[in-house]
């Protein structure tokens, strides 16, 4: 394995490299040093995908014991991936030893700057308890593009397109839920069922139903896990006072937890969205999968149309439904124009599925 060191890193290594020949763009990466949150930061990117590896906070010690540290941050990275670890131990065992060397190209170089920006884009979101930033990583690699030819790919698709080609069998493999998600409605019956992977955070989860439903972006939202029926803690929203709420009751970021740490233990879940309309959906956990092949949620099936934004809740809807009904109501033509307004095309299976596989 290459490793191309900027010349910022090489004096934190107190190493002097010679300019080494790239033999194999798949297993060369070009490495910096930056600051985040003012604690050191070694941002790894794929000289042939762009795929980005973070590790935050790295002191002396880690510097002794980097043609270690290396190795296995991208192995950690990868299996916080959903790839399987046999498939990042392959590719391990053929990247090799690790070799060290200067930057190469202008596009090299500049490639590794576009990972070291993704890496600070999400400051806020640095775990100081780590070493290895997994999940900032998988956040980086969703938000830039690598430009090859006429089309654009996000790091971690073509990173994944050539584990696939150099191994030819699938490498997802992923501890799941499968979840029925209803709408509470008394008179209508809406829902989704959906797999997710069980590594995601709650925020992933808020827009995997989100997108399921076909909701919109610009309302808040929260998650109640109960304990039997007792809330026993609330997952908020970034934008969220945690002192809101009763001192006694358990409060944290949806981007900060794990739905690992609560499911499937606890099987009483609500989540809502707009807490105007107060749209609640029950969440059901009704299976647990130990060798999901995906490394992203699948919507298995669904039933029904949600209500259109803003209606004004059950009530709302119900109203609603009832012009809607009527085409010779005195409303019908004002709220069929409000109603186009929203562009809701209706549950499409196929279109929810499509945007659910570049969802994280």
């Amino acid at each position: 394995m290459l490793i191309n060191c900027t010349k910022k890193l090489q004096d934190e290594l107190n190493i002097k490299p010679e300019k080494a020949e790239v033999l194999d763009s798949s297993f060369s990466w070009h490495v910096n040093i930056i600051k985040i949150n003012r604690r050191k930061t070694i941002v790894l990117v794929n000289d042939a995908s762009g795929y980005v590896v973070i590790l935050h906070g790295v002191k002396a010690k880690d510097f002794k014991n980097i043609k270690r540290l290396i190795p296995d941050s991208i192995r950690e990275t990868l299996i916080a991936g959903c790839i399987k670890p046999d498939i990042a131990e392959k590719y391990l065992a053929d990247a090799g030893e690790i070799s060290f060397s200067k930057t190469q190209t202008r596009s090299l170089v500049a490639r590794m700057n576009r990972g070291c920006e993704a890496a600070d884009v999400f400051d806020t979101e640095y775990n100081t308890d780590k070493l290895i930033q997994d999940d900032v990583a998988k956040k980086a690699n969703n938000w830039f593009f690598i430009h090859i030819d006429e089309d654009t790919y996000h790091p971690n698709d073509l990173f994944y397109k050539f584990l696939v080609d150099r191994y030819s069998q699938p490498i997802f493999s992923t501890k799941a839920l499968v979840l029925k998600i209803r709408l509470d409605l008394e008179n209508h019956d809406i829902w989704r069922r959906v797999v997710v992977p069980l590594n995601i955070e709650f925020y992933e989860l808020h827009k995997t139903i989100r997108t399921a439903f076909d909701w919109g972006y610009y309302h808040m939202h929260e998650f109640v896990i109960y304990d039997k029926d007792k809330p026993f803690v609330r997952i908020l929203s970034d934008d969220e006072d945690f002192e809101a709420y009763p001192s006694d009751e358990k409060v944290c970021l949806e981007r900060k937890a794990k739905i690992s740490e609560y499911l499937p233990k606890y099987k009483n879940i609500k989540y809502t969205y707009d807490f105007g309309d107060n749209w609640e959906h029950n969440i059901e956990i009704e299976k647990v999968l130990f060798d999901f092949d995906k490394n992203h949620p699948v919507c298995l099936e669904g039933k029904g149309d949600r209500p259109p934004e803003d209606v004004g809740g059950e009530g709302g809807y119900e109203e609603f439904m009832e012009i809607m009904s009527n085409t010779s109501h005195e409303e019908y033509e004002h709220m069929k124009e409000w109603y186009e307004s929203q562009h809701y095309k209706g549950f499409n299976i196929d279109l929810v599925n499509r945007q659910l596989k570049h969802l994280y």
